[in-house]
C-alpha cells in the first residue's frame, strides 16, 4: 500500500465514525489505515497505541463541557445560550461525518466498558451542574436536560432525528432568555410565566415530566418510578431444584445473534444485555445465568410480559363467571365508558385480540413523536382511567389487529369492576400463590393507590416466572389442581390455523393469540409459545421438551436462541431457516428483474420440498420490495418483488397497494391506478393510500 500523508485528525475522524456505527471494537488500526488508504504505521506516528486512540476520542467529548465552563465566565452566563446551542446544533449534524464527537456513540460504549460508564457518569454531573449554573434555573433546567438526553436516544436510533435539535433548542432559548429589566409585564406574558412556574412545580409528578426524565427506562426502573402493589409469596413454594449435572455445556452452543453471526450462547447473553437465563425442565433448575448485578432472587420488570398474566386473569374471571363472555361489550362492565363513542361496540374478544380500532400510536424513534406516542402516555400516565376515556376510535371494531397497551389497560379495568377487586389481588390469590411463587411479586401503579399497569407492570423473579410459564405448560394445573382453566391455555397457545401471516414479520413469524405468541415457523413440529416484554423480557415454554426457559433483559434488540437451545438439550440437529426475503434483498442489490424472479422461483421450489427449512411473509417481501423502491435505479427490481408477492398473495392489499406506490413513482400511471383499483376492492376500508390515489385520479 503507497503511503499517504495523513493527520491525527483524519484518523480521529475515521475513528469517530467507526465509534457511531460500529462500536468500540470496530476502531482498530488495519480497517481504519484500510479506510484512510494509508499504511498502518502512519497511526503510530500519532498514537502510541489503539487504546490511546479511545483515550482521545473519550476526552474530545468530555472537552465538550468547555462551551459551558466558559460561558459561567461573563457577567450574565445566559447571554452565551444561543451560541452554546448553535454549537451544539452543528455538532449534532456534523458527528454523523466523524466531524465531531457523537454523544449517541460515546453512550452506546458506556454501555459496554464499565469504566466508560464511570467516566461518562463523572462528566455528566458536572455537565448538569454547569448547565444549572449557566441558566441560574435549577429545576427547569434538569427537564431540558432529561429533555436533551431523550433526544441523544431517539438520534442513536434513527441519525434523522438529529434535526429534531433545532425546535428542542428554539424552545430553551425562550424559557431561559435573559429578562429585560424595567420591562412592562402583559397579562399575556404573566399568564405564561404563572403557567411555567405551575409547570415547574407539578412536574415531578405529572405524565409528560416522567416521559421526558425516564424515557426508555431499564428493566430495573420500573419500581423506582411507580407505586406499587405487592403480591405476596406462597406459604410452601413449589420446588426448583438445581439438577445434579448443570448443563454448563450450554455456554458454548451457538446461536444466531440480531448481525445474523454465530456466537456462542455465553457471548451472545453479554452481547443482548440479558441479565437473567434460567432453563427448566418440570422442577430442575438445568441451566441458569446472571449477569450485571442480577441474582436468583431479583425482581425485576417483565414489560409487556404482564399482559400475558392479564390474559390468564381475564380466563380465570370468565371461568368464576365474574364475566360472563368475551363477547360482552366493555361499557357492560365499565359504564361510564359509554360517554365516549369510540367504545361503543368494542368488546372483551376486540381488546384481547387487540381489534378494539382504537387509535393508538407506536414509538417510532423520533423524539417529538415518542413524546407525544400512545406507547408513552399509557406507561407512563398519572391517571389510566382518564387516558382510557380520552380515546378516540380510527376503525370499526375487529377490523384490524394493532399491537397497543391501551386495549390490555381496559381489561385491568374491566377485570377489576367485574370482580371488585385490584388485578394484584386477583393475581396474588388466584395464581400467585396457588402456583407455589417463591417471591413476592408487585405491580406497577398510576398513583399511589391508583390502577395497575395491566399492560406492562408486573416485576417478578425469573424463578416465579418460570413457575408461571410452567403453569401453562401443564395446562393451568399445578400437582393435578386446576388453577386456570384449560381450554383458555389451549386457546391462548395453540396456532390459529385460519390465519397465513404473521402480525410480526421476523424469521419465527409472532402470531398474536390472546396476549400471548406462537412461532408461526414449523410450529407443528415445535409447538411453543412464548410471553414477550419490551427490553427482551421473555417466557418461553417448549411442551415436546417439557422446558420453560425466562429471559430478562435490558435491550430490545434480541434475538430467539431459544429453539437452538431446546434441541441441544434433546440431543437434535437444529438449523436456522432461511429467509426468503433476506436472499431477495442481498440478491437485489444488484440483480436484475429477471435474475431476481429466476432465485425466487428456485427458492419457493426447495421451500415446497423442505418448508420447515424456509421462510416468506408479506411483510418481508414488501419491506424488500419498498427498499429497493428507495435505491437510485433499482425500481425495476422493486417492481419484479412486488409483483412476485402479488403472484403468492393475490387477496393481499397491502401488495396490491405497495406496487401500485412504486408504478406511481416510475411514471406507469396507468398500471399503478390498476393495482390501486383491486387493493380498494379487496379492502375498501383498509386501502387508505389507494382510496386517495384514486381520488386524486378522479377514479
Amino acid at each position: 500500500m503507497a503511503p499517504r500523508t495523513r493527520t491525527k485528525a483524519d484518523w480521529l475522524r475515521a475513528a469517530r465514525l467507526a465509534l457511531l456505527h460500529r462500536g468500540p471494537h470496530a476502531v482498530r488500526v488495519e480497517p481504519l489505515a484500510k479506510t484512510l488508504r494509508v499504511t498502518k504505521g502512519s497511526f503510530y506516528w500519532h498514537f502510541r497505541d489503539r487504546g490511546a486512540l479511545l483515550e482521545a476520542l473519550l476526552r474530545e467529548w468530555e472537552d465538550e463541557a468547555r462551551l459551558l465552563a466558559d460561558a459561567l465566565k461573563r457577567t450574565d452566563p445566559r447571554t452565551a445560550l444561543p451560541g452554546i446551542l448553535d454549537e451544539l446544533a452543528r455538532r449534532n449534524r456534523s458527528s454523523e461525518r466523524g466531524d465531531s464527537p457523537s454523544d449517541a456513540a460515546i453512550f452506546a460504549w458506556a454501555a459496554l466498558d464499565p469504566k466508560v460508564a464511570e467516566r461518562v457518569n463523572r462528566a455528566e454531573r458536572e455537565r448538569m451542574r454547569l448547565f444549572r449554573a449557566v441558566t441560574g434555573r435549577t429545576g427547569v433546567a434538569d427537564l431540558f436536560y432529561y429533555a436533551y438526553h431523550g433526544f441523544l436516544l431517539r438520534r442513536r436510533r434513527v441519525p434523522a432525528a438529529s434535526e429534531d435539535f433545532t425546535a428542542l433548542a428554539r424552545v430553551a432559548l425562550r424559557t431561559f432568555a435573559p429578562r429585560r429589566r424595567a420591562a412592562r409585564l402583559r397579562p399575556q406574558r404573566l399568564a405564561a410565566w404563572i403557567g411555567v412556574a405551575a409547570a415547574t412545580l407539578l412536574l415531578h409528578g405529572c405524565t409528560t415530566m416522567r416521559i421526558v426524565r425516564y424515557q426508555d427506562p431499564a428493566s430495573d426502573r420500573p419500581r423506582e418510578i411507580f407505586a406499587q402493589r405487592i403480591v405476596h409469596r406462597a406459604d410452601r413454594p413449589s420446588a426448583l431444584v438445581p439438577a445434579a449435572h448443570p448443563r454448563d455445556d450450554l455456554d458454548t452452543v451457538t446461536v444466531r445473534d440480531v448481525d445474523l453471526t454465530m456466537r456462542p450462547l455465553a457471548e451472545y447473553l453479554r452481547r443482548r444485555h440479558v441479565r437473567a437465563f434460567v432453563v427448566v425442565r418440570d422442577d430442575t433448575v438445568l441451566y441458569e445465568r446472571y449477569f450485571e448485578g442480577y441474582g436468583p432472587a431479583t425482581t425485576s420488570s417483565s414489560f409487556s410480559v404482564a399482559k400475558s398474566v392479564t390474559s390468564a386473569l381475564l380466563g380465570r374471571a370468565l371461568a368464576t363467571g365474574a364475566i360472563r363472555s368475551l363477547d360482552d361489550s366493555v361499557t357492560r362492565y365499565v359504564p361510564e365508558l359509554w360517554r365516549n363513542p369510540a367504545y361503543r361496540g368494542v368488546t372483551l374478544r376486540h381488546l384481547l385480540g387487540m381489534q378494539s380500532g382504537i387509535a393508538y400510536t407506536r414509538t417510532n424513534g423520533h423524539l417529538w413523536h415518542d413524546l407525544r406516542s400512545g406507547d408513552a402516555r399509557f406507561f407512563y400516565t398519572g391517571n389510566l382511567a382518564r387516558a382510557i376515556a380520552g380515546q378516540r376510535r380510527e376503525d370499526p371494531p375487529g377490523l384490524r389487529w394493532a399491537y397497543k397497551d391501551s386495549d390490555a389497560e381496559v381489561l385491568g379495568w374491566v377485570l377489576a369492576r367485574a370482580t371488585g377487586r385490584t388485578i394484584a389481588q386477583q393475581l396474588e390469590d388466584g395464581i400467585w400463590r396457588p402456583m407455589g411463587a417463591e417471591s413476592d411479586a408487585s405491580w406497577d401503579l398510576d398513583r399511589r393507590g391508583g390502577m395497575e399497569h395491566a399492560a406492562s407492570g408486573i416485576n417478578a423473579t425469573a424463578r416465579d416466572l418460570a413457575r408461571f410459564g410452567r403453569l401453562y405448560l401443564d395446562g393451568g394445573e399445578r400437582d393435578g389442581v386446576a388453577i386456570l382453566p384449560r381450554d383458555w391455555v389451549e386457546a391462548s397457545t395453540t396456532l390459529d390455523r385460519s390465519r397465513t401471516e404473521p402480525e410480526v414479520a421476523t424469521w419465527w413469524q409472532m402470531q398474536h393469540r390472546q396476549c400471548w405468541w406462537i412461532p408461526m415457523q414449523n410450529w407443528d413440529a415445535e409447538r411453543d409459545f412464548f410471553a414477550d416484554g419490551s427490553r427482551g423480557q421473555r417466557i418461553y415454554v417448549h411442551p415436546r421438551s417439557r422446558i420453560v426457559i425466562v429471559q430478562l433483559a435490558n435491550q430490545s434488540a434480541q434475538e430467539f436462541p431459544f429453539r437452538k437451545i431446546v434441541h441441544a438439550l434433546m440431543g437434535e440437529t437444529f438449523r436456522y431457516p432461511v429467509s426468503i426475503p433476506g436472499r431477495l434483498a442481498a440478491a437485489g442489490a444488484l440483480a436484475g428483474p429477471d435474475s431476481l424472479r429466476s432465485l425466487y422461483r428456485a427458492l419457493a421450489e426447495r421451500a415446497r420440498a423442505a418448508p420447515a427449512e424456509y421462510v416468506i411473509s408479506e411483510a418481508g417481501m414488501l419491506a424488500v420490495g419498498r427498499q429497493l423502491a428507495a435505491q437510485p435505479g433499482r425500481a425495476p427490481a422493486a417492481i419484479a418483488v412486488l409483483e412476485l408477492e402479488v403472484a403468492r398473495a393475490p387477496g393481499s392489499y397491502r401488495a396490491h397497494e405497495a406496487l401500485g406506490d412504486v408504478l406511481a413513482k416510475t411514471g406507469a400511471k396507468d398500471r399503478a391506478l390498476a393495482e390501486y383499483r383491486e387493493a380498494a376492492r379487496l379492502s375498501p376500508y383498509l386501502a387508505k393510500s389507494a382510496a386517495k390515489a384514486l381520488a386524486a385520479a378522479g377514479r
